[in-house]
């Protein structure tokens, strides 16, 4: 029992649609009966994993997001910097990260994966955002930051109550690509200055997102590089088979879509543009961002038997 490690667990509520505060009571009990030294706090208000994290980190040996992406995303932003691991409960509506990471959804299986599990650096994102009030901040990301519709989608996403995974991701990507348009960025990149109208601009440190679209398929969290899809601008029905192909990995080739990697890059526009990280809303007025990768970052939790083919 002495080199069990501590968990300090962190728990949104509203995860899943509500299915996380379920799990709350049958989790304590297994983790008294396996004789775990733990805490659980619960999230009420967004940014409170962070704060949480901040504290926790500084007594835990693992810091566990229970939830979904965002959720991940508060508790990494919480521990960086600091000597804690972090460990995924995925419970959430798309658990992206997680493809990748690959803890099990069920309570026992996850809870031994974090226990006995390998941990190893990956990177994290990092965006500095320029809106159009005046304002600079900084935020972090685990996963993926998207500018233009791939944010739009994640609003949308937000208001759709009876779907999960996939096709509620489907779903809000017909409703924003109804309404959203495409912008003119200008895209400063390994020396390279671009101009181009498009709908989105995904830069990733993760492979899926939207509940299991293979965005960036060749992305890879130990390499210290970004990943980058840009699509340009089509029409609804021209999107359909698009759509199609993303959630395969399979729309390298589309003549509509350029995918690169890099270390740094910037965006801006002469109009506002939203962007969001790990499915959360950083900005809904943005002007220009800088985005770049921070090697080794975070000490993560792998099962001990994923094998790291990347």
């Amino acid at each position: 029992m002495g080199d069990m490690p501590k968990l300090g667990i962190i728990l949104n509520p509203t995860a899943g649609r509500g299915r996380a505060a379920k799990i709350e009571r049958p989790l304590v009990d297994y983790l008294h009966s396996r004789g775990i030294i733990h805490q659980l706090e619960k999230t009420k208000r967004p940014m409170d994993a962070t704060v949480i994290a901040g504290q926790m980190c500084k007594e835990f040996d693992i810091i566990v997001a229970m939830g979904g992406d965002g959720t991940v995303n508060e508790v990494a932003a919480g521990i960086l910097g600091s000597t804690a691991s972090l460990a995924i409960y995925p419970i959430g509506s798309g658990n992206d990260f997680n493809r990748l990471i690959g803890i099990s959804s069920k309570m026992n299986l996850a809870i031994d994966s974090i226990i006995s599990g390998t941990k190893k650096f990956i990177d994290i994102g990092r965006v500095v955002i320029q809106n159009s009030i005046g304002s600079t901040s900084v935020k972090y990301f685990m996963n993926t930051l998207g500018v233009g519709i791939d944010a739009e989608i994640a609003k949308e996403a937000k208001r759709i109550k009876f779907l999960r995974g996939l096709p509620l991701y489907i779903l809000a990507a017909m409703k924003a690509l109804r309404k959203y348009p495409a912008h003119e960025y200008t895209i400063h990149t390994d020396g390279t200055v671009l101009k181009e109208k498009a709908y989105l601009i995904c830069a990733g440190n993760g492979i899926y997102e939207g509940g299991g679209f293979k965005m960036l398929p060749d992305s890879n969290p130990f390499d210290a590089r970004l990943n980058l899809c840009l699509i340009r601008k089509m029409s609804l029905w021209g999107a359909i088979p698009v759509i199609i192909k993303i959630i395969k990995g399979t729309h390298r080739e589309h003549k509509l879509i350029s995918m690169w990697e890099t270390e740094q890059l910037s965006i801006s526009s002469e109009h506002p543009f939203i962007l969001h990280g790990d499915g959360e809303i950083f900005d809904e007025n943005a002007l220009d961002v800088t985005i770049d990768i921070i090697p080794s970052a975070i000490n993560m939790v792998f099962p001990k038997e994923q094998k790291f083919a990347l």
